[in-house]
């Protein structure tokens, strides 16, 4: 009878006696072939080192700066702006008028229903300066 594995050196251990579990295969994911391997090596390209890595640093900070610079100095900005901004503000004023315009006519509509309503009322005896006329009815109730 052999000697259990736990009591035995590990160099007297052979690799037929382990056990190894197998590969779990839900996942989905699978180990890439040797061809895949060599395939995506060829294409891989290394980080620049050296001289070459410096350089490409330092076109980074300038194409930086000179974007900062354009800011700073307006060569963003719309090389028509003022057109853009008075022509907006010409239209404003437009709207603005017009509103305006629209406002005074109802003030007008209202003094204009305003007059007609107190000639309305003097021509059919309402308004002020007149005395209530009462009806027979209530004339006759009220003597009795």
């Amino acid at each position: 009878m052999s000697t259990p594995m736990s009591e035995r050196p590990a160099a007297q251990v052979s690799t037929s006696e382990i056990e190894l579990a197998p590969a779990p295969t839900s996942s989905g994911m699978e180990h890439p072939t040797a061809a895949e391997t060599a395939a995506n090596a060829a294409t891989d390209i290394a980080p620049p080192t050296g001289w070459l890595a410096v350089k490409q640093k330092i076109v980074a900070c300038f194409w930086e700066v000179e974007e900062h610079l354009a800011d700073i100095f307006g060569l963003n900005d719309s090389k028509y702006q003022f057109a853009i901004d008075e022509y907006m503000q010409k239209k404003q004023e437009e709207e603005d008028r017009a509103e305006y315009e629209a406002w005074e006519r109802e003030q007008e509509e209202a003094k204009e229903n305003e007059r007609l309503a107190a000639e309305a009322d003097a021509l059919e005896g309402g308004g002020d300066g007149f005395e209530e006329v009462r009806l027979t009815s209530e004339a006759d109730k009220e003597e009795r």
